[in-house]
């Protein structure tokens, strides 16, 4: 299995939130998707041993391309490239980007998952983080798809937004939950360097809000959404029964992908590369046959961390019989006897040979798997 990944690099407008790459100008459009339909055809080899099973387009705001030109990218891919008999193929939108004719042509061109950056159910809480969509768009786009037959939809949700409470989350979620979504990204609210938001921090106009409080909320959804039947299959990541993203579950477990597109990531298993983040740098390489990403070979020590982080994040856990395999026999001891501590501290459950976090285990997850991790 392998995965296919196309970065449009586009939005209306900047979150104060986001760090991603993207520009608001349009002017470059024709020109990154030129080159990105160049760089799959450069690239056609890089999965050439490999059946692609996933195809996602995220950005910035895919969902601003019109229909001739996603159906120009995909066309591409499926000239080029092994694929899938039913391939998953995923869409990043804005809600407010989605009317009955916009579902309708991404359903004909081969779309079968929409992930919705809704972030909130709560408009003075979409304004604060500079999103241009009310909630009542949110819940139409939802509710239009599953209309036309689209019933596997992701909504991003943020928690840790300054002056949200716990009762604020919670409406969230049991609003989430009502329209019936079968995937739910739920993120902790981050302040990255560059944002808005960490500008605020810096001057001090923003206030985040406390550990505690965002604990509360993380253990506030795991429960709401646990008993409303949804499983809690990766730490940030809730999903219906089969409604598991392939696409991202590909990256968790160390499946080959390629990424296409400014800032898009590669891997192999061996080496990762990451493509150029400056819209026109990216068209200027790619135009002159330059070299238009950045490589690193993985050591075996890249290896086992990447191998720890991405199993402990996952409700199945880490396999022990995988992590011996891996592992020198003093690196398997030495990474065994703290795996032992935490069990004996209750942060991580052993079951048939696999450790995985308990619920408190999942609260220090960066914590734990950074300590645990061959330096």
């Amino acid at each position: 299995m392998a995965g296919i990944y196309i970065h449009i690099p586009f939005c209306v407008q900047a979150c104060n939130y986001c760090d991603f790459h993207f520009s608001t100008s349009l002017k470059t459009k024709n020109k990154v998707i030129s080159s990105i339909i160049h760089e799959l055809v450069l690239r056609k080899n890089y999965l050439k041993n490999d059946i692609v099973e996933t195809i996602y387009f995220g950005g910035g705001t895919p969902s601003i391309l019109n229909p001739t030109e996603l159906a120009k990218i995909i066309e591409c891919i499926f000239k080029h490239y092994n694929i899938f008999t039913n391939p998953e193929v995923t869409i990043e939108s804005n809600p407010n980007d989605l009317n009955k004719k916009k579902i309708k042509n991404l359903i004909n061109l081969g779309f079968n998952r929409l992930s919705l950056g809704g972030q909130s159910f709560n408009d003075s809480q979409l304004k604060t983080l500079n999103r241009n969509h009310s909630s009542f768009d949110i819940e139409n786009s939802i509710k239009i798809a599953q209309e036309l037959g689209i019933n596997n939809i992701n909504l991003d949700l943020i928690y840790g937004l300054p002056k949200m409470s716990v009762r604020d989350w919670e409406e969230d979620l049991n609003k989430a939950i009502s329209l019936n979504v079968t995937h739910l990204s739920c993120y902790c609210l981050t302040i990255e360097k560059g944002t808005v938001f960490f500008n605020r921090l810096k001057k001090g106009t923003l206030k985040v809000v406390s550990d505690k409080k965002k604990t509360d909320q993380f253990m506030l959804m795991r429960n709401i959404l646990i008993n409303a039947n949804y499983i809690h299959y990766e730490i940030s990541n809730f999903c219906k029964q089969n409604y598991r993203s392939k696409h991202n579950s590909s990256y968790w477990n160390s499946q080959n992908y390629l990424g296409v597109g400014p800032s898009a990531h590669s891997f192999n298993g061996k080496t990762r590369q990451w493509n150029i983040n400056n819209n026109s740098k990216y068209i200027n390489s790619i135009k002159n046959n330059d070299v238009f990403y950045e490589e690193e070979l993985l050591t075996r020590k890249n290896i086992i961390n990447e191998f720890i982080l991405t199993s402990l994040r996952q409700i199945e856990g880490l396999s022990n019989k995988k992590l011996k395999e891996i592992t020198s026999h003093k690196e398997y001891l030495n990474i065994k006897f703290q795996i032992n501590d935490l069990v004996n501290r209750s942060l991580i459950s052993k079951k048939n040979n696999y450790y995985a976090l308990t619920e408190q285990g999942m609260i220090l997850c960066d914590k734990i798997t950074s300590d645990l991790f061959l330096v």
